[in-house]
């Protein structure tokens, strides 16, 4: 058991009785108010929850838990996970103990490969990458435990199992889906050794050397987190939030993501 469990059952705690606290203190207070324009209008501009992993003020940037990017462009994804997660940067010895819990959980089942290559040649990337995430809900430790009577206080805990499963699992799906379908050749297998971002530049098959390497992870870093109210990560946790584990959430949250005002502005710029 990676020492993350430890350190996020005693953050939880104090989150929880924090979170209680401020509804028994400012319950009645009221945080927006909303005009006919903007109810027609995708609610821009309402607050209406609470998202306390990132930011993006317009005037400032990325705020990755209270931190701006640009003081996290030095850091590998797995550090920014914990970030995330934690509230905190990792020490050495948290890092090496993360790192090496996720590196444990890279390999992917057979069948999911098999979901893949029975697509269609030329369905989108969004879409593969969304149904073989799907297919995995089969592995849901959430799903599992709460068949089994999971208590209430304990969900974040199986939660966070399938978090770290996805994280782990999803470089080789992602490369996977890149090679199949623009042809470039087998699927190349994780190296267990490697972390996130060399991993995922192997099993892409792109020999660009440190620089390339580089880029991905700094792409990695600077796409984490984007707040809570943007199409894919409200999808997300609004499937989440009827206890649908998170292989459904998030297959939800990438349907968002693939529209040409969300994610897939990334793709229409690089054109």
């Amino acid at each position: 058991m990676s020492i993350i469990f430890e350190i996020l059952n005693k953050k939880i705690t104090a989150w929880r009785q924090e979170a209680k606290a401020i509804v028994e203190k400012g319950g009645n207070k009221v945080l927006s108010e909303v005009s006919v324009a903007q109810a027609y209008g995708g609610m821009r501009g309402v607050r209406s929850l609470i998202c306390d992993t990132s930011r993006v003020p317009q005037d400032e940037g990325l705020i990755i838990r209270g931190t701006h990017l640009i003081k996290l462009v030095d850091k590998t994804p797995e550090e920014i996970f914990y970030l995330l997660l934690t509230g905190d940067l990792p020490t050495k010895d948290e890092l090496e103990d993360f790192s090496e819990y996720i590196k444990k959980r890279k390999q992917v089942p057979s069948y999911v490969w098999d979901v893949l290559k029975a697509m269609p040649k030329d369905s989108h990337p969004m879409a593969m990458l969304d149904t073989a995430i799907l297919s995995l809900q089969r592995e849901s430790v959430f799903f599992k435990q709460y068949e089994s009577g999971l208590k209430k206080e304990d969900y974040w805990k199986a939660v966070l199992e399938d978090a770290l499963n996805i994280v782990a699992k999803i470089p080789a799906i992602a490369a996977a889906v890149y090679r199949l379908r623009f042809n470039k050749g087998e699927r190349i297998a994780p190296d267990p050794q490697m972390d996130i971002t060399g991993d995922y530049v192997h099993m892409l098959g792109i020999d660009g050397g440190e620089e390339f390497r580089d880029l991905m992870r700094l792409y990695l870093v600077a796409h984490c987190d984007h707040e809570g109210g943007n199409v894919s990560a409200l999808t997300t946790q609004t499937i989440n939030s009827a206890l649908s584990d998170l292989y459904y959430s998030l297959s939800g949250g990438f349907n968002g993501l693939a529209g040409p005002l969300h994610g897939l502005a990334n793709q229409e710029s690089l054109k």
